[in-house]
């Protein structure tokens, strides 16, 4: 099953590819000639990188909060909690110790949430799909109808299907009451 890609996501990350290559042209081969329009047309492509990763990062908050989305404890999750925290506490500590950071280091701040937003390892379990991020690859997306076997047992749940690849999650990758309730889930729709 396919899915149509969010622009929030689209703008996210060709405006992260597109902030990487004007550094890397700005700073390796143009130092100092880049002219003043470029750079701000930099920072209104950082701008729009940045909203569409906070539209995505709130709409995780909100699926979590309703309670169908999972993350896994793993770096992803602790990598993309310190990034929201730690970079605006950095950007702050910085302006306040009067420290320059550089227009290259402010332009790649929001290409990292992005990176580290994509990268959440993560389970949706709503009425209608479980769509399952447990690597580095895109998500395993399956229709809740097309589920087959659901294997449950102390440490992992299974779960084959006509339509994907088996996917096999850990109980050492979720937090207690997450895995209480994907098994409770789970079971439901199994039946």
């Amino acid at each position: 099953m396919t899915r149509r890609r969010p622009p929030y996501q689209l703008v996210a990350d060709v405006g992260s590819v597109v902030l990487i290559v004007f550094i890397l042209v700005a700073y390796r081969f143009l130092p100092g000639g880049v002219p003043g329009w470029a750079f701000a047309l930099a920072w209104i492509v950082a701008a729009a990188v940045l909203i569409g990763v906070l539209t995505e990062l709130y709409l995780f908050y909100r699926e979590y909060r309703a309670g169908v989305l999972f993350p896994m404890r793993n770096a992803s999750l602790f990598i993309l909690l310190l990034s929201v925290v730690g970079l605006p506490v950095y950007v702050a500590y910085s302006v306040a110790t009067g420290q320059y950071l550089g227009p290259s280091t402010l332009l790649l701040i929001p290409v990292l949430l992005a990176f580290a937003t994509r990268n959440l390892f993560r389970v949706h379990l709503d009425a209608v799909t479980l769509r399952a991020k447990t690597g580095f690859r895109s998500p395993v997306e399956v229709p809740l109808f097309q589920l087959g076997e659901v294997a449950v047992t102390d440490d992992r749940i299974t779960i084959t299907s006509s339509a994907a690849r088996p996917i096999v999650l850990l109980r050492a990758f979720f937090f207690r009451r997450h895995w209480q309730a994907l098994v409770q889930k789970l079971e439901e729709v199994a039946q």
